[in-house]
């Protein structure tokens, strides 16, 4: 019997060591799901290209951007669950876009296989020069004695949340003003629309840099890396405060578990390379790599703090 177990645990190895060695067997396709150029965009790109050196097989993206990253998440889901197709969710594919749609067409959970939490990237809480608030007990004190007066702008849903979570957590009725995406917030802040904004540090770098906006905190529980100098929320009193948009890495359902430990390995050494971080922590990245269960958790505890205020709040995507 025991000599028949250990025969076993040796067949169940060589098992899965073939299926790690016999991949990638061809070129691998990583979905983005959004347009080139932007911070995920060269994510995707050093990782497919950090991957391709460690396979000796190409890895080409694919920018399918649209749909609130439905139609990204709907052409990983209908792949072949060979590993020769892996998606690059953002947080609100997994999280929020259950809440958002009456008809989501895939299941965060039933549809993909997880395999890492790649990056996570703090919010950063920007003001123009239309308000003299220079600090956020300013801007907090300024709110309170004008309420709906102090006006921040949103392109995502994500980025709305992160400031109806700081009106909740600060006490106060900053008013919301929609935008169709962060380039709209940018130019909406730097033409005076709008007083403040909660939004990635990458597309506000340059402009906090210049003096043309000024960083008040950001909302990470802990300094961001691409701006030190800059307290969080959660150390000037707002506690417990966090609003970080994080990227993961998906296969389609049932890819097999060999496959996806290979890659869940291969995308941590990557991301661990200094000429990696050296490219993506100036946009705000943290890199996280992972295991799969780590990712899991996150959708978890992500969901439940989110989809209770998106009801709250009655968004909609459609």
């Amino acid at each position: 019997m025991i000599r028949a177990s250990a025969a076993a645990l040796l067949t169940l190895g060589a098992a899965v060591a073939g299926a790690q060695s016999a991949f990638p067997s061809k070129t691998v396709r990583l979905i983005v799901p959004f347009p080139p150029g932007g911070p995920a965009d060269v994510l995707g790109r050093a990782l497919a290209k950090g991957l391709a050196d460690r396979w000796g097989q190409a890895v080409v993206v694919d920018n399918k951007p649209g749909g609130a990253t439905v139609i990204a998440a709907m052409e990983a889901v209908r792949a072949a669950p060979d590993g020769h197709t892996l998606f690059l969710p953002i947080d609100s594919t997994l999280t929020m876009n259950p809440a958002l749609f009456s008809r989501l067409p895939y299941d965060p959970v039933r549809d993909f296989a997880p395999i890492s939490l790649l990056a996570i990237q703090p919010l950063v809480l920007v003001a123009n020069d239309t308000t003299s608030a220079r600090t956020v007990a300013q801007l907090i004190e300024q709110a309170k004695a004008a309420p709906e007066r102090i006006n921040f702008g949103s392109g995502t849903i994500g980025t709305q949340l992160a400031g109806e979570m700081f009106n909740r957590a600060a006490g106060v009725r900053l008013n919301h003003v929609p935008y169709k995406g962060g380039p709209d917030v940018a130019k909406a802040l730097l033409g005076g629309e709008i007083q403040v904004s909660f939004d990635g540090i990458a597309a506000n770098l340059q402009h906090i840099r210049s003096g043309r906006l000024h960083a008040l905190a950001t909302t990470g529980l802990e300094r961001a890396a691409a701006l030190p100098e800059v307290p969080t929320l959660n150390e000037l009193g707002l506690k417990d405060y966090e609003a970080r948009v994080w990227l993961g890495l998906m296969a389609p359902a049932r890819t097999p578990p060999a496959i996806v430990e290979r890659i869940q390995s291969d995308a941590k050494a990557v991301l661990m390379r200094p000429d990696v971080r050296k490219l993506i922590e100036p946009l705000g990245f943290e890199p996280i790599a992972s295991t799969p269960e780590g990712l899991v958790q996150r959708m978890r505890a992500d969901s439940a703090r989110l989809v209770p205020l998106i009801k709250e709040l009655g968004l909609k995507l459609d």
